[in-house]
């Protein structure tokens, strides 16, 4: 998730003129009539069911799923299952970039469109989007798009900070796409380059799987209970008219995608690994239990009714000696510190792996992070903080965005569960964005996954201590090298982590 442009926009209501608000004073509530509507569709005819059948049927109580771990296959596996629908598609997004393969994603579900499958796209409204762009796809009349909990200011979206700032500042940070009722993909990924290794600036490292079987219909009632909300507004209670596309525009759409095709990168994508596996059906899947873990849609409405955090925190409190966490935008609060640290004392091998400053596209969050690592070093926590370039070194500018940066957000539980999700450990996760994952019972991958990270930190990451004056340094496993203050990072993006972790922020966090 790039949170820089939501900070931006955070902080924007507070350094406007007062007298802008004579603006926005009179704005009308948004229009929210729509017609409900469900997942529970006829898809046992579909080639998706009926190619699933051959694994759910030697496994009809399980879930089967597999990991996406590098971007290209996580592309690669959302375009099968949108070219393989049908019947439905249910698309549910924070961030759904304007970019090259956002364009490609796009243009897979209107061809879908095309065929006669219903697609639903239901995407959160804090990233600044062509609304008109929006509209003309869902005048497709197999395309329905709708925008959650929207800003009534089109123009000027920061300007209903101003008059609606608690309501605006829970967003939805949802992840998943589920095709015809038999596939769906969730994990901490977005739809646009950065995340699928297509961006040359930079590259978010993220995890997400694709999995079929007995949880599907959670992600199904999981959609429809946000698409049916509230909050969940169509577009065309937005915009003033929607067309669809020309027939020339269609062609130049065509076009673009045809030219994007014949670049490197997407050139790449057909010799993947998975693309013959993914024709051959041998997807080596893992058959085991899952649970789809989610916020209701009206947290929005500051409700504190079943949130996720609670039930994240049960299943910790059960760790009986093993608890492995990755987490990208990681602010554990005092509290939350200070219970790590008694668990560790306790006995408990705690283990945390985040962003570096220097890896982190958020200084703010690695500001309040900085404030408890060395209550958490003291209790025995195992801190490791990802390099901004593996085996390299990279000049790092102030408030600019890395080479790589961990985006991935799990967490394992005694090398036997582990949890695939949006949930980052902060308290905007907690309390005011809704989030969305899977906890999967395999001893097998979790051991797999865990023993993967565990070996990768050596290379990838820093190693933190104490020194004999209690100080926090660096290690480079590496190459033996110890650092005194945060590596790869200039003095400036420095003073702006300290800066940050000394404003009152740490609830927005």
């Amino acid at each position: 998730m790039n949170r820089l442009k939501h900070y931006k926009k955070l902080f924007t209501h507070s350094i406007i003129a007062t007298g802008v608000l004579t603006l926005v004073g009179c704005a009308q509530p948004l229009s929210t009539e729509k017609q409900t509507s469900y997942s529970n569709v006829d898809n046992f005819k579909t080639n998706l069911y009926q190619s699933s059948l051959p694994y759910t049927s030697k496994h009809p109580d399980k879930t089967g799923f597999y990991p996406l771990g590098d971007g290209q296959a996580a592309l690669l596996a959302r375009l099968a299952i949108i070219e393989g629908a049908e019947k439905t598609l249910d698309v549910q997004y924070y961030i759904y970039r304007d970019d090259a393969t956002s364009g490609l994603l796009t243009w897979y579900l209107y061809q879908a469109a095309e065929r006669g499958v219903r697609v639903r796209l239901l995407l959160d409204d804090m990233q600044n989007r062509d609304d008109q762009a929006l509209a003309s796809l869902s005048a497709h009349p197999n395309v329905e798009v709708r925008l959650f909990n929207p800003f009534s200011n089109r123009t000027i979206k920061p300007l209903s900070f101003l008059t609606d700032f608690d309501r605006l500042n829970r967003r939805m940070h949802n992840k998943a796409i589920i095709a015809d009722g038999v596939f769906a993909i969730t994990g901490g990924r977005n739809i646009g380059d950065e995340y699928f290794s297509a961006n040359s600036d930079v590259e978010f490292g993220d995890f997400d799987l694709i999995m079929l079987g007995k949880v599907i219909p959670q992600f199904s009632r999981q959609f429809d209970e946000y698409w049916n909300s509230k909050p969940a507004t169509p577009i065309e209670a937005l915009v003033s008219e929607a067309h669809e596309p020309t027939p020339e525009q269609l062609a130049q759409w065509k076009q673009a995608q045809l030219k994007y095709m014949s670049t490197d990168y997407a050139r790449s994508l057909k010799h993947h690994p998975m693309v013959k596996q993914l024709m051959d059906e041998t997807l080596p899947l893992f058959w085991t239990d899952a649970e789809l873990l989610y916020d209701t849609p009206y947290k929005v409405a500051n409700s504190k009714d079943d949130l996720l955090l609670h039930k994240l925190s049960e299943m910790i409190a059960k760790a009986d000696h093993d608890f492995f966490l990755v987490s990208p935008y990681f602010v554990p609060t005092e509290e939350g510190a200070k219970e790590l640290a008694k668990a560790a004392k306790s006995g408990k091998n705690i283990t945390i792996v985040t962003n570096s400053l220097a890896s982190n596209d958020v200084f703010a969050v690695h500001g309040w992070y900085a404030k408890y690592r060395k209550l958490m070093l003291e209790g025995g926590v195992k801190l490791y903080e990802v390099k901004v370039e593996p085996g390299q070194k990279t000049k790092h500018k102030w408030l600019s965005r890395s080479r790589t940066s961990l985006h991935a957000k799990t967490f394992i539980l005694d090398k036997s569960k582990i949890f695939v999700g949006s949930f980052n450990f902060d308290p905007r996760s907690a309390y005011l964005n809704t989030e969305l994952g899977v906890i999967v019972d395999s001893p097998e991958f979790s051991g797999q996954v865990y023993n993967q990270i565990s070996n990768s930190l050596l290379k990838d990451a820093y190693r933190l201590s104490l020194d004999e004056n209690g100080d926090i340094v660096w290690n480079d496993d590496t190459t033996g090298q110890q650092y005194t203050s945060e590596p790869d990072s200039g003095i400036l993006l420095k003073m702006g982590a300290w800066v940050a972790g000394a404003l009152p922020i740490e609830k927005q966090l």
